[in-house]
């Protein structure tokens, strides 16, 4: 048992090393739509800097567990609209644009959350308390992840401290602090780490098109 708890720290520290020398960043994505979409760079900076927001609370390959599927694509829909108008004029569905960004760091793929959650431990589930929000709004928002992938484990996404964060994105301050309030203290980070990461996709970016933009900025 030892020797094979060796082997899985071993990997997954490996993963880990190369998340941090083979990654993009917002700027690398917001470089790619603008070749993809036209306009300028700055157009498309916020959009990104949004999808890769959960990095502010897990600064490893995990963070993607929390946007980086079909859930945060509603997310970037509910915070930019529809549409977005670059500066060339042209109006782009802000779901292209965030589906392109899971793409380029999930080697093509875009998940459901139920993806990223298929290798769980069993804690997970007993670590996350429901609330049930009597305001109509905020009770939508903190159950959008289950009613998206049917899994209580989803839930760690808004039954968090990031959750809060989100809710202040999307909904504004006043919601973000009334969850606060709702919820006991939980650390998103603490519970990415019962998440097992068993696909390749999971945690290799589009290596051809990292690589065209390192090109470009050199």
């Amino acid at each position: 048992m030892r020797g094979y708890a060796d082997i899985s720290y071993l990997r997954q520290t490996l993963i880990h090393q190369c998340y941090r020398l083979l990654t993009m960043d917002y700027r690398k994505h917001s470089l790619l739509s603008k070749k993809k979409f036209g306009g300028d760079v700055d157009d498309y900076l916020q959009l990104h800097k949004f999808m890769d927001c959960s990095k502010l609370f897990s600064f490893d390959v995990r963070h993607r567990i929390l946007l980086h599927n079909t859930y945060g694509i509603h997310l970037c829909i509910q915070k930019f609209g529809d549409v977005l108008t670059n500066s060339d004029q042209q109006r782009m569905l802000v779901r292209d644009i965030a589906a392109e960004h899971c793409k380029e760091d999930l080697m093509g793929v875009v998940p459901t959350i139920n993806q990223w959650l298929k290798y769980t431990d069993a804690s997970l589930t007993d670590m996350i308390k429901p609330i049930n929000p009597s305001d109509k709004v905020l009770k939508e928002f903190v159950m959008m992840p289950l009613m998206m992938s049917g899994l209580k484990t989803s839930l760690m996404i808004t039954h968090s401290n990031f959750g809060v964060y989100l809710a202040n994105e999307i909904l504004g301050v006043e919601y973000a602090l009334e969850l606060a309030k709702q919820l006991p203290e939980t650390n998103v980070k603490d519970l990415l780490r019962l998440i097992k990461l068993g696909e390749r996709w999971q945690y290799s970016p589009d290596l051809k098109q990292l690589n065209e933009i390192e090109r470009e900025s050199n």
